[in-house]
């Protein structure tokens, strides 16, 4: 199965949006780009694992750098709570964990 960036982007977007409620416009731009980059590191890791270029310790190591990479970005954000970032985080990963999952062939998410 290959990623398609198309719906991961979509889904995680959506589930951060539900969790960011009333801060989504002050979060939009940095969680579409955050997504996007996620998105990018999810087809990446697809290609190296089909390649055998890739370890799933290396991989797992990719994507906890991604989330944060994230959340720092998230917490600059003026009135932004540790525990909201993180559960944004979380609800925009699980949209997509099984697709990521069942794509790279491990449990990455």
């Amino acid at each position: 199965m290959s990623i398609n960036a198309n719906e991961v982007v979509t889904q995680m977007l959506k589930a951060a949006k539900q969790v960011f409620a009333e801060k989504w416009p002050e979060t939009q731009r940095y969680a579409e780009s955050e997504i996007t980059l996620f998105t990018e590191r999810f087809i990446d890791i697809e290609k190296l694992r089909m390649s055998g270029e890739i370890t799933e310790a290396r991989a797992k190591s990719h994507i906890e750098f991604q989330k944060q990479s994230w959340q720092t970005v998230l917490l600059a954000i003026q009135g932004m709570s540790l525990l909201l970032v993180e559960e944004a985080i979380t609800a925009a990963l699980n949209a997509v964990k099984d697709m990521i999952n069942t794509a790279v062939g491990f449990a990455l998410l």
